[in-house]
């Protein structure tokens, strides 16, 4: 696999390094946006995020940080869509806890979608509702917390 990836496109086309943790997740994840049919677009990389942390994330702190912030951004841009998703997560399993060698990756693709992402309808409850807004407001900290330092130094400038 490459040592680096694309992020964006046209101007904002931005070369990242291709960390080992994401080298690690991007045949599940990839396989989570086909058993969901979210799209590989930015708005589906939201409707993903929402339903991994729901579903079982990914262990590691760095994609814990890569992929939070699209929670909160989709809270914002796609309320209605991230929150669906969420709840479809909470209602799946993310395959980041299977091991590599599991017989579970030799099952059909609609065997895979029944078990792991199935599209049952979900009645929302106050604990769906809650849990989504802890992780909207983890997203939002994650998001602010570069800003801290920054507004610490202007305040000490102005005062």
């Amino acid at each position: 696999m490459d040592e680096t990836w694309y992020l964006g496109d046209g101007l904002l086309h931005v070369r990242l390094p291709n960390f080992a943790w994401r080298r690690a997740a991007l045949a599940r994840h990839d396989l989570h946006h086909a058993l969901t049919g979210f799209p590989l677009t930015p708005a589906g990389e939201m409707q993903m995020a929402a339903w991994e942390f729901a579903a079982g994330r990914f262990p590691h702190a760095g994609a814990t940080a890569f992929c939070l912030p699209l929670v909160g951004l989709g809270a914002i841009f796609l309320p209605g869509r991230t929150f669906a998703a969420f709840l479809r997560g909470r209602h799946g399993t993310s395959l980041y806890g299977l091991p590599p060698s599991s017989h579970v990756f030799t099952l059909p693709i609609d065997e895979l979608r029944a078990r792991f992402a199935p599209t049952v309808p979900i009645r929302p409850t106050v604990g769906h509702v809650l849990a989504y807004l802890r992780l909207v407001g983890l997203s939002f900290a994650l998001m602010l917390a570069p800003m801290v330092p920054l507004v610490t130094v202007v305040t000490i400038l102005v005062v």
